[in-house]
């Protein structure tokens, strides 16, 4: 029985990080600083709920205001498209990046 549940468990594990991939990683590629961009939004926001808020507020409606990159940047490489994502898979794409680049696990 438990050997069924760690397989359902693994299963599911890799159903999200190949969700993650497909949607996230397909456009932004292996190499994009996820990790940078969390630790933005953590020194912005604090707590787990207002990051993910945050998140989904920018990756609805991407206007420079609510953009947590400097300026310089956003002027060199402009404001990313408006996501194309429904607000449920968006909201477990947003849960996944928390999850996989969150600095909560880090700290001792």
């Amino acid at each position: 029985m438990v050997k069924k549940i760690a397989i359902f468990i693994l299963f599911c594990t890799f159903l999200n990080a190949s969700e993650f991939d497909k949607n996230c990683l397909n456009c932004h590629g292996g190499d994009f600083k996820f990790h940078v961009i969390m630790k933005k939004y953590t020194l912005k926001y604090s707590s787990e709920e207002r990051i993910k808020e945050a998140i989904f507020g920018y990756l609805k409606e991407p206007i420079a205001e609510k953009s947590i990159l400097p300026s310089e940047y956003i002027k060199r490489f402009g404001i990313k498209e408006r996501n194309s994502l429904d607000d449920e898979t968006l909201k477990k794409m947003i849960d996944i990046y928390y999850k996989k680049f969150g600095l909560q696990p880090k700290l001792y």
